[in-house]
């Protein structure tokens, strides 16, 4: 590990933390609840009140980019998680098991990977309807063979390690040598990977509810709160400056993360 310049790092682990953890806790911080209107106070401009104003509704704007936060973070989080154990698990499998399984779930992971994220993702939710749960399971069916190539070109470069020859020859089973000894060693790259595409699942969230087939108005989340007030960008353009603004540091920051990461622990794409 680089140990030249960690403080980058660790500055911004600190930052991330703290700003994941700021929008998971808006329902103890947000002044109003983020679905009440008020005609009367409808498109009111920043204010003691309303820190960020309110929307044509008369909703608090800084409330709903509080819980539209918590939201896209936890459909994030929800995708990047399920999707990472898939492909670990697939990759691994398939990096360290006999040639034939290997070549059946290479083929696999070649199929989806051979089509459009989003080409795939649209489809579904478009068969399925627009939610929540379709979005992350649509999501969820796409991006685990990504983790999968990349576990499984690990696992196959660690399985012939020269301690996994002395594993072997102590007698550890060959689930025992993958959990035990090769996965632990191919994570951090996987870590960095995982991080880099937190980001990019922001982005993805956040567009599917702006093209309207992710999360459903009045529900806050930051593409759909850009959604229900790209009518006013004229007359309030506070209503998309401010949640447009909280994915962009969001992606930075978790890009910068990744950056970080690769360059501290000397890990090359």
């Amino acid at each position: 590990m680089n140990r030249q310049k960690p403080y980058t790092l660790y500055a911004m682990l600190v930052l991330a933390a703290l700003w994941i953890v700021f929008f998971l806790c808006a329902p103890y911080i947000a002044p109003f609840d983020p679905e009440t209107t008020s005609i009367a106070d409808r498109l009111q401009d920043i204010s003691s009140t309303h820190l960020l104003g309110t929307d044509q509704l008369g909703r608090d704007v800084w409330s709903r980019i509080l819980y539209g936060g918590k939201a896209s973070l936890g459909i994030t989080f929800t995708i990047i998680g399920i999707s990472g154990a898939i492909g670990i698990a697939i990759g691994g499998l398939a990096g360290f098991s006999t040639p034939r399984i290997d070549r059946w779930l290479s083929r696999l992971i070649d199929l989806v990977l051979g089509f459009p994220n989003m080409v795939i993702a649209i489809a579904f939710i478009g068969i399925m309807g627009p939610s929540i749960t379709n979005v992350i399971i649509s999501l969820c069916i796409t991006k685990w063979a990504e983790y999968a190539r990349i576990t499984r070109g690990l696992v196959q470069i660690e399985r012939h390690a020269e301690y996994i020859t002395f594993a072997r020859m102590s007698g550890a089973s060959n689930l025992r040598i993958l959990w035990r000894y090769i996965l632990p060693n191919v994570l951090p790259p996987l870590v960095i990977v995982i991080i880099q595409h937190l980001g990019d699942a922001i982005i993805l969230v956040a567009s599917f509810s702006l093209i309207g087939i992710g999360v459903q108005p009045p529900d806050p989340e930051w593409g759909a709160i850009l959604l229900s007030s790209r009518d006013f960008l004229q007359t309030a353009p506070w209503l998309l400056i401010y949640p447009g603004l909280a994915i962009f540091i969001t992606v930075v920051l978790f890009n910068y993360i990744g950056d970080a990461l690769r360059d501290a622990l000397d890990v090359s794409r």
